[in-house]
């Protein structure tokens, strides 16, 4: 009876040491979300999420709590975007192109073979953070704490191999509902469908054939059970946002606010190595489970020449309305990715 009643008690002041280090000793709560798998070994979001949740509470010394809420349970991207805007979300992480819809003059990130490689693109967010931030907190309301990557977006369907434009017919491809990617898969002359985020559902009922999204999605969200063919457009640099609620971050002292900025830093530093580390074993992955690669398309070129055609259009948007402002922002960003060197 003694040895039951001191293990009671052990128990008891474990219990007690966990609440006085979670909950009870956090004075912020960060509610933080995002839209796909809760498993890390499929999901880079995931991933990220950990990370970021693992290096705020130390550097906090959990004064901030980060609370992950994977597979959409606070709502579908665009939908975080504007909790955060509110404030009745503190974060969240999603895909730029989802907050490009906001912030308008992040809507480069989505302009159609922007960028030659991945090391451009990352060169790019590193030199351009400030201005990033600037845009995303004025225009969104939301500040950009980490920019994650996940190479260039590839064409995935469930009906046939796409090597080549014209095999895009009579296929129904969803696109994010972003105009930048709407008009740009709109020059490859067929019309895509517009469709928020999450798709399974769609692609399993078959109201959609297909969808492009980087390599790792294909797997973070079990894109193999309902689709078949990839094809390696890769006309999007995946760019995605961890964003903080502007409203939320001014409310904190500036000694965590640093905590966020810096664990933010870090993590995106981690993810790169992470992301290099994995998508060749994803792809290794996706093909034993029957997915199959067919390349780039032998046109590639057309497709380049066509998406980038869409670029002025698209520089009143940028510029929130100036034309002017919009195709500026896109000439600073082609000089400075232009100033990368491998």
């Amino acid at each position: 009876m003694a040895r039951k009643f001191c293990l009671t008690i052990l128990l008891t002041k474990n219990i007690l040491l966990c609440f006085s280090f979670g909950a009870w000793g956090a004075k912020y709560t960060l509610k933080l979300g995002h839209a796909n798998d809760p498993d890390p070994k499929n999901s880079i979001f995931h991933a990220v999420c950990l990370d970021f949740q693992k290096r705020v509470q130390e550097y906090s010394k959990g004064e901030i709590e980060v609370q992950i809420y994977p597979a959409g349970q606070l709502g579908g991207e665009q939908e975080s975007v504007r909790s955060c805007q509110i404030g009745s979300q503190e974060a969240s992480l999603i895909s730029m192109s989802n907050l490009n819809v906001f912030s308008k003059s992040l809507g480069f990130y989505t302009l159609p073979y922007m960028f030659g490689s991945i090391g451009e693109a990352r060169h790019v967010v590193d030199t351009m953070w400030d201005p990033v931030n600037q845009w995303s907190t004025a225009e969104a309301g939301v500040r950009v704490l980490t920019v994650t990557d996940a190479g260039f977006r590839v064409l995935s369907n469930a009906k046939k191999p796409v090597t080549k434009l014209a095999d895009l017919k009579g296929l129904k491809i969803r696109v994010p509902n972003n105009p930048i990617m709407l008009d740009a898969f709109k020059s490859f002359g067929y019309d895509p469908i517009p469709m928020g985020w999450p798709i399974f559902t769609q692609l399993q009922q078959k109201v959609i054939d297909g969808q492009e999204n980087p390599v790792n999605v294909l797997l973070a969200v079990k894109f193999y059970e309902v689709q078949k063919y990839v094809t390696d457009i890769d006309w999007i640099f995946q760019a995605g946002a961890l964003i903080l609620s502007e409203s939320f971050f001014q409310t904190l002292p500036q000694e965590l606010k640093d905590v966020l900025v810096k664990a933010g830093k870090e993590t995106m530093m981690w993810e790169r190595k992470y992301v290099e580390e994995i998508t060749a074993k994803d792809i290794a992955r996706l093909k034993e489970l029957g997915m199959i690669f067919s390349g780039a398309p032998t046109d590639k070129e057309e497709w380049m020449k066509r998406a980038r055609g869409t670029w002025e259009a698209q520089y009143e948007g940028i510029g929130n309305g100036d034309a002017a402002k919009g195709k500026a922002i896109v000439e600073q960003v082609q000089k400075v990715a232009s100033e990368y060197k491998p």
